[in-house]
């Protein structure tokens, strides 16, 4: 047999290839979130305080001599090695070595006198080169409180109140009179920021606001909003955006974990699981989970066990319907199950992000090194409470488990994206989506289109939806590709209501096709990551699995798509996300997760029983199988307003 398939590595392409521009590069640039390791040193920090965006914004950088003021625009700076770098609008930047970085009002250079509004820490060892945060996170920091904290919510009142620019109310212009009035009296104005009542907090800071508005030659302060839920819209919606994003999660990859079984030929099992699923060199299968702006966690992984080769087991797995993070970004109601026939891992799962990671406190057995939070957060490790330390509790492939589980950051969206265009998508919906696919040689022609732009489509070097080629067989058409359950397409909505925690999140309709109406037949299933005001499009990021234990509720349970949705066509395609992408109209990846894996299971499953100290494997299909594996594994996608049939579907007579 000529060809040789290999699933594990199909998935892939969507991390390498699909433009870079959506999320940030969030990745740790020490050791992963798990214990036992070498850290590198961290570099120069950018920290974006969101929920609104401040501009002139005093901020220090804790352990440095770095005292600096947000800009509404983008500045010219130097980084730790000297090299010129860009500050980006509304983001400070700390050098390599800052402990944190302290936000403020007043004058911190020299002998001058400012009011503290909190700070972020930072990790010792394992900083990200970016953090989107909010007043949330200003408090207890590296631990996020509720906005509804009289804390959080008096900082957001004040710094909201000291607006002096109404005509931008997504945006909070500070006055350099107000830096100036606390600088040259603090002792008049200062008063505590975590008054328990409201009214009497705005009451306390009131002369504060009348002497900034004496100073100022024209215009005056918006001043604190009566309603104490109007600031705090803006720093709950923050809040969901600035947690939202790609995640991974393992337990036992880094370290060794062992469990006893005594039904095992041994008298212990190796034990492993991670999402997304990962190979030995650490190199993950498809997209991490995804954390949506309403708290919702969906993604897949793989859960192993084994003693030896023989008896090694290996289940897909997937977080149920239930799994969220709340407020404080804790675990709530979180489940890891299998998700495939005869699978046994039921797993609960528990912990809280510290400022993006989760951490586990766990000391492998051989002693060596520190705990993950040891070597981040010295002051925490002894105080941290035991339901955020990251932990799995359960059944794994079979046998009771209690394992220690790390998380992390791997990709972050915008923190505040453009309420006008995410208006525009809504209207713009409710969208259909079709998943194309390879055709192949034992399909029938009928079913097949040419497969247009087919040189960026199924590009020579890999960097198109399509292989160029499949078993040395050139691919050059392209057919609609159901799901595991026979559903070919399914219908998206947007929802754009600023008001609800469901904000920027898209929903999908169930399995038939027909579009989301209610909260019976809606499921979340991804966000729109990043808005583009200049091009009028949006990206979005959709993970379709919603629901571990209903893998047929929707379509396409664990296809992953990012795109990027052009507004100025009334059809609204989907294109790759990156300019260069966009631009040559490469339409959006997708990547399967489940169904090219329950399938080939299946077919290996159903080939006749092996020789004696024989097993089946992936080279036992047939050609036409092996073949089939790769086309149902990624493809192109038809995005488009309207429903199947009408004049935007590309397939529509």
């Amino acid at each position: 047999m000529r060809f040789l398939f290999v699933l594990t590595t199909l998935s892939l392409a969507l991390a390498g290839c699909n433009g870079g521009e959506d999320f940030s590069d969030a990745t740790v640039p020490g050791c992963p979130a798990g214990a036992g390791c070498d850290p590198s040193s961290r570099g120069d920090v950018l920290i974006e305080l969101a929920g609104p965006h401040v501009s002139n914004l005093g901020y220090t950088c804790t352990g440095t001599n770095v005292v600096f003021f947000t800009s509404a625009t983008d500045q010219q700076s130097v980084d730790s090695d000297g090299n010129v770098v860009t500050v980006p609008a509304f983001n400070a930047l700390c050098p390599d070595g800052a402990q944190g970085v302290e936000f403020l009002i007043g004058n911190a250079l020299f002998e001058g006198n400012y009011l503290s509004l909190g700070s972020i820490e930072f990790p010792s060892q394992e900083a990200y080169t970016r953090y989107a945060v909010t007043v949330a996170d200003l408090k207890n920091s590296p631990f996020r409180e509720p906005a509804s904290d009289a804390q959080s919510r008096n900082v957001a009142a004040l710094i909201q109140g000291l607006d002096v620019d109404p005509a931008t109310p997504d945006v909070v212009e500070i006055p350099t009179a107000a830096h100036e009035v606390y600088d040259n009296n603090p002792e008049t104005y200062e008063q505590p920021l975590d008054t328990a009542v409201y009214a009497d907090f705005r009451s306390d800071w009131d002369p504060f606001f009348v002497a900034v508005n004496a100073q100022l030659t024209s215009g005056s302060l918006a001043g604190m909003d009566p309603d104490p839920n109007v600031p705090l819209a803006k720093v709950e919606r923050a809040n969901g955006y600035t947690a939202a994003g790609n995640y991974s999660f393992r337990s036992c990859l880094i370290i060794t974990c062992r469990d006893d079984n005594p039904s095992s030929s041994a008298s212990e099992d190796i034990v492993t699981i991670n999402l997304p699923g990962r190979l030995t060199n650490d190199t993950a299968l498809g997209q991490p989970p995804l954390i949506l702006p309403n708290g919702k966690v969906m993604g897949l992984g793989l859960a192993a066990r084994g003693s030896t080769q023989a008896d090694f087991k290996q289940e897909l797995v997937a977080f149920t319907a239930s799994t969220a993070v709340n407020e404080k970004l804790q675990f709530e109601n979180a489940s890891v199950v299998s998700i495939e026939p005869g699978g046994d891992t039921d797993l609960a799962v528990q912990g809280r992000f510290l400022n993006k990671i989760v951490y586990n406190n766990f000391l492998p057995e051989n002693g060596v090194g520190k705990t993950d939070i040891e070597l981040n957060y010295p002051s925490q490790a002894s105080s941290l409470a035991s339901n955020d330390e990251g932990n799995l509790t359960g059944t794994l492939v079979g046998d009771a488990v209690d394992l220690p589980l790390s998380g992390e950051l791997e990709a972050a969206p915008q923190a505040e994206p453009d309420e006008t265009v995410i208006d525009d998508l809504a209207l713009a919906g409710p969208f259909t989506v079709r998943l194309m696919r390879a055709c192949l040689s034992q399909d029938d022609p009928a079913d097949c289109t040419e497969i247009a732009n087919l040189d960026i489509e199924a590009a020579e070097d890999g960097s198109g939806n399509y292989r160029a080629e499949i078993n040395a067989k050139s691919v050059t058409d392209e057919q609609p590709r159901a799901d595991y359950y026979g559903s070919a397409v399914f219908c998206l909505d947007v929802i754009s209501d600023i008001s609800s925690p469901d904000y920027g999140v898209v929903m999908a309709g169930p399995a038939d096709g027909t579009c989301p109406t209610s909260a019976a037949n809606s499921w979340a299933v991804g966000f729109v990551t990043r808005t583009l005001t200049d091009s009028n499009s949006a990206n979005i990021s959709l993970l379709l699995a919603p629901d571990a234990a209903q893998p047929d509720v929707t379509a396409n349970f664990g296809v992953t798509i990012e795109g990027r949705v052009d507004l100025d066509d009334a059809c609204t395609p989907m294109y790759r996300t990156g300019d260069d992408n966009f631009d040559a109209g490469l339409r959006a990846l997708w990547v399967d997760g489940y169904y090219p894996y329950i399938q080939q299971k299946e077919w290996i499953d159903a080939l006749p029983a092996p020789g004696p100290d024989e097993t089946n494997n992936v080279n036992d299909l047939t050609e036409d199988q092996q073949e089939m594996l790769v086309a149902i594994s990624q493809g192109a996608v038809q995005f488009f307003a309207g429903a199947p049939g009408g004049g935007c579907d590309p397939l529509a007579p």
